[in-house]
């Protein structure tokens, strides 16, 4: 009786865990703090899990934001790409909302350079 009591707790602690596990950016182009010496022509994110894209942005040292032309997704997807105009020299930060499948509002931030 007692190990099928642990194997019960066992069990709800791994699949709650993972019925909550937040999806996240495993990979992006450019890479978060890159130091690149030619502009990259696409932002292109990779996503954990499925996704809805609400809100992209890009912004310059200075504050200004980039045009990328960037409309929220209606599906979901694991896998996504912008085309970018040429950047000039300077710092860069992606600002990105997105939704999981559940629901669940997520940001994430990371820069890079252009030389």
């Amino acid at each position: 009786m007692k190990h099928l009591l642990v194997m019960i707790v066992a069990s709800i602690i791994l699949f709650s865990s993972t019925a909550f596990a937040h999806v996240s950016i495993v990979e992006s182009t450019p890479k978060k703090d890159a130091m690149l010496m030619t502009p990259p022509e696409h932002l292109s994110l990779t996503l954990s899990g499925a996704s809805r894209m609400a809100k992209v942005t890009i912004t310059t040292s200075s504050g200004d934001k980039v045009d990328i032309g960037f409309k929220p997704t209606k599906e979901a997807s694991t896998v996504f790409s912008w085309a970018l105009p040429a950047l000039k020299p300077d710092t860069y930060q992606v600002q990105v909302i997105y939704f999981g499948e559940d629901g669940h509002k997520m940001k994430s931030e990371f820069g890079f350079m252009v030389h």
